[in-house]
């Protein structure tokens, strides 16, 4: 799960053009305005290593870009404190962090420790497929990729052993937390932007916005529904459409010929996997298909397996559909460490306690989705058998 690495603005350009996982459907989300409130859409570039799109409804375009700025502030905010990969002056971070390892205490902001907290929580309540501490084994991976030369076996299972949560020593009281062993690495790539995301859409709420989503890569957050519905000739596939958004799931392509020629989904006859009426929802997307590299004709992602210490590939993609957005991130890459079975029975079993859906998109084209999903009524895949 590269994250937060020094941000190329070309690759995010490049990104933003076969953009993502999950991709927001502006023309069937936004269709129709009155005389007092108008739809105004703006991107906020580079955060998390991703593109940014903000839809919603306000009276100006004014008052939009103040509410666009103070989601941009807050969100660099986070982005600076949860990343792995750089320093800033002045900020003790999760760089900072990894840097005392085996040393001593750092003290933190608050935002560290709750998000910490969260996920070593969800880890003993939920899965502990998503381990915060094995940053050095995907340092590994990520230098397999610029430097075009698999990782030693030998390597990968030193650091497997220091890839290790219960190194991470949290302590509320003096806001610090300290890596007991300095071999542990801490990497929050898989929980951090769903985290951000949720806590930052949670003050743009209290602001005043309640119509609006948000389009963070693979991570999209709907807040409210249309304030005017959608016209009846407008609608293709679901009727929900007319008063709540429509997202679509995108499909899961390389945007590589020499990938995509065998791929089921490469079809040509859908522009998405599915699409999906909500409101008040968050939808999470893990997939290798935007962070991979190709070595001796393989394809290698970007979720490590910290069992096999190999990119995981069973799945084209793992898509969640849940209220909160770092549950839903949490849960994408959970899903997709999992074997279908494994994924099934975990969600029946959450699901008795919270509305939480999933679509998985096998490798052969299949395309398969928990039973809260209704097709004809908040949902419809196609087909690509």
């Amino acid at each position: 799960m590269n994250f937060n690495k020094k941000v190329n603005m070309n690759n995010i350009n490049k990104k933003f053009g076969k953009m993502g996982l999950i991709f927001l459907i502006s023309v069937l989300i936004f269709s129709c305005f009155n005389n007092k409130e108008k739809v105004y859409t703006e991107t906020v570039d580079g955060l998390f290593d991703t593109v940014h799109v903000i839809s919603g409804y306000d009276k100006s375009e004014q008052e939009f870009k103040k509410k666009v700025k103070f989601y941009q502030e807050e969100m660099e905010k986070l982005h600076k404190l949860y990343t792995s990969y750089e320093d800033f002056q002045g900020i003790n971070n999760i760089s900072t962090i990894n840097e005392n390892a085996g040393i001593k205490p750092v003290k933190v902001d608050r935002n560290i420790i709750d998000l910490l907290k969260d996920t070593l929580e969800r880890n003993k309540e939920i899965s502990d497929k998503v381990n915060i501490a094995a940053g050095n084994v995907i340092d590994l991976w990520d230098k397999a990729k610029t430097e075009g030369k698999l990782p030693e076996q030998s390597e990968l299972e030193k650091m497997q052993k220091c890839a290790k949560t219960e190194n991470i020593v949290i302590d509320e009281q003096n806001s610090t937390v300290f890596i007991k062993e300095k071999c542990t690495k801490l990497n929050l790539g898989a929980v951090a932007k769903g985290y951000a995301v949720e806590q930052v859409t949670k003050k743009m709420e209290k602001a005043g916005m309640t119509s609006f989503i948000i389009s963070a890569g693979g991570n999209v957050k709907v807040v409210g529904k249309r304030k005017i519905p959608k016209k009846e000739s407008e609608i293709t596939d679901l009727k929900s459409c007319k008063n709540q958004f429509c997202i679509g799931i995108a499909l899961p392509l390389y945007n590589d010929n020499n990938i995509d020629k065998s791929n089921p989904y490469n079809n040509g006859k859908n522009d998405y996997l599915a699409k999906i009426a909500t409101e008040n929802m968050s939808i999470v997307t893990t997939g290798n298909y935007q962070r991979y590299f190709v070595m001796d004709n393989k394809v290698y992602g970007h979720v490590i397996n910290l069992e096999t210490l190999k990119p995981e590939d069973s799945f084209a993609s793992v898509s969640v559909i849940t209220e909160d957005s770092g549950l839903a991130d949490f849960m994408s890459t959970t899903l997709f460490l999992l074997s279908y079975e494994e994924g099934k029975a975990l969600i029946e079993k959450m699901s008795k306690k919270e509305k939480i859906d999933v679509i998985w998109a096998m490798k052969n084209g299949d395309v398969i989705s928990s039973e809260g999903l209704i097709s004809g009524e908040n949902y419809v895949k196609y087909n690509f058998r």
